[in-house]
């Protein structure tokens, strides 16, 4: 897996991130998670997915060939790295994190600054900091206006 994992990080634009790697050796479909602080459009996966499968050492990983998919993070998923926080600034993020004193909390927050070790977040005109460590899931609130 490691080895895959090396191979696709190398056919990636500077400035994209491998978030998750899939491997399902019995039907061999690969899944390739990707993310950016810039929007990646359809044309770059595209591009990127080209490149990986005319890669010689996939080629010969998959003499049968593979079924290869290369998407981005879907709407619902979670912010797992500080870079997906800082693109999102401005946004509402539904946050479950844990308090000082190991109490759950789920709420929904402006998310208004990224630091470096947590990020401040704004309800009610009140502004809260909750490190890293502390938060369990955070996702993009959407709403349709």
């Amino acid at each position: 897996m490691e080895n895959l994992r090396s191979i696709i990080k190398n056919h990636l634009s500077e400035g994209i991130v491998l978030m998750d790697l899939f491997h399902n050796s019995g039907s061999d479909f690969v899944k390739v998670t990707i993310d950016s602080f810039d929007n990646i459009t359809i044309k770059e996966t595209s591009n990127i997915a080209k490149r990986i499968k005319n890669d010689d050492s996939i080629l010969s990983m998959f003499p049968n060939g593979c079924r290869l998919e290369v998407t981005t993070p879907g709407i619902g998923s979670n912010l797992v790295k500080k870079f997906q926080y800082k693109k999102n600034i401005g946004r509402n993020i539904l946050l479950e994190y844990y308090e000082n004193d190991s109490s759950y909390v789920c709420d929904t927050f402006l998310l208004v600054d990224v630091k470096n070790e947590g990020i401040i977040l704004r309800k009610s005109k009140k502004d809260y900091f909750i490190v890293f460590e502390n938060i369990k899931s955070a996702k993009i609130k959407v709403s349709i206006d």
